[in-house]
């Protein structure tokens, strides 16, 4: 696991191109990347977070991070949730946008990890974008729709009728995404990220 001492560790990109974004969303001239941290380096919890009680019983599904679980509490998944070499029998599984969260005190310990963990397609995707129009879209963790080989990779918000589509493309300043309703049978529109969080 990687020993991390930045509470946040910030990946300022340059700003560059003038924002592409769809139905008149909002301007973005450059996207921010931010590797997020549950805790500090003494092991100290750094959102405001809820405690509960629960486990983690696989990686998480939405990251290939070292420190990412999936994890119930009671009959509710939560994933992605932050382990810390610094803190022990605590994950932290954040809400990125409004630094809050929920720390959950684990019931069990967390599992092995092995190379079956590997998820190949998730090695530099976001688990959670928010656009430059101010949508907070998390990524995925279970079926979706695919439509050209693109999948409806990312929700934005329990009302939201539209998600993004595939992967951000990051060729350029701010990076950008492809966005589309749920029930549509083509992509051609693209939004700019604001923040994604890696």
């Amino acid at each position: 696991m990687r020993t991390r001492i930045a509470v946040s560790s910030l990946l300022a990109l340059a700003a560059a191109a003038s924002a592409l974004t769809a139905g008149g969303a909002g301007a973005a001239t450059h996207t921010t990347a931010t590797v997020y941290e549950a805790f500090s380096y003494h092991g100290v919890i750094v959102p405001h977070v809820r405690v509960a009680s629960g486990y983690c019983w696989t990686t998480s599904n939405v990251t290939r991070r070292d420190d990412a679980w999936r994890c119930f509490v009671g009959n509710v998944i939560y994933d992605p949730c932050f382990s810390s070499t610094f803190t022990t029998g605590v994950v932290v599984c954040p809400t990125p946008w409004n630094d809050q969260g929920t720390e959950i005190h684990l019931t069990k310990p967390l599992p092995a990890r092995t190379g079956a963990d590997v998820i190949p397609s998730l090695s530099l995707a976001p688990w959670a974008i928010q656009t430059a129009s101010g949508a907070n879209c998390t990524f995925a963790s279970g079926a979706t729709s695919v439509i050209h080989g693109k999948r409806l990779n990312y929700f934005c918000g329990a009302s939201a009728k539209y998600g993004l589509w595939g992967f951000p493309n990051r060729s350029g300043q701010p990076w950008t995404i492809l966005s589309a309703p749920f029930t549509a049978k083509v992509l051609s529109g693209r939004v700019a990220i604001r923040h994604a969080w890696m």
